[in-house]
């Protein structure tokens, strides 16, 4: 992950704990079953600090979708798309990393039709791809783009 990127993620981590906190303190004396959203919180970073996305997403999984959980995801699938797009070196066809890449944006954009930045790497990608007149993403790609409005 490039500086301002983790930067930026490390950022949102820590106004989400913020969050997390203030919502826990509020809460004291009572007895909860939930998932504490602090240790989550921690555990997602520190996975995303190592590049460990897929293990992020898992443990993000069995969790029920709260609106820090949901940024949680958010974040994940949006650095492991710049990874992917940009660092991952065990995939050296450079279609299906950026293939890969659309798809955790995808993802971003399920979860925040809004994110500026997926919406910037999408964009990003697809004029790579309009220079080459022969190729495209992957058919479920380009219908999950088209689905947020992307013209290809």
């Amino acid at each position: 992950m490039n500086t301002p990127n983790r930067l930026i993620f490390i950022l949102n981590l820590c106004v989400l704990s913020v969050g997390f906190i203030s919502c826990s303190s509020s809460s004291e004396g009572q007895e909860s079953d939930a998932p504490n959203n602090i240790d989550i919180a921690s555990q997602i970073s520190e996975l995303v600090a190592k590049d460990k996305y897929t293990e992020a997403l898992e443990l993000l999984e069995g969790i029920p979708d709260s609106p820090e959980i949901l940024t949680l995801k958010e974040m994940t699938h949006l650095n492991y798309g710049l990874f992917l797009e940009y660092r991952d070196a065990n995939i050296t066809n450079m279609r299906d990393k950026m293939n890969n890449a659309l798809r955790e944006y995808v993802k971003v954009l399920r979860i925040n039709p809004d994110n500026e930045k997926a919406i910037s790497e999408i964009e990003q990608i697809l004029d790579i791809y309009s220079t080459f007149g022969n190729r495209a993403p992957e058919d479920d790609v380009v219908a999950d783009l088209k689905e947020f409005g992307f013209k290809l």
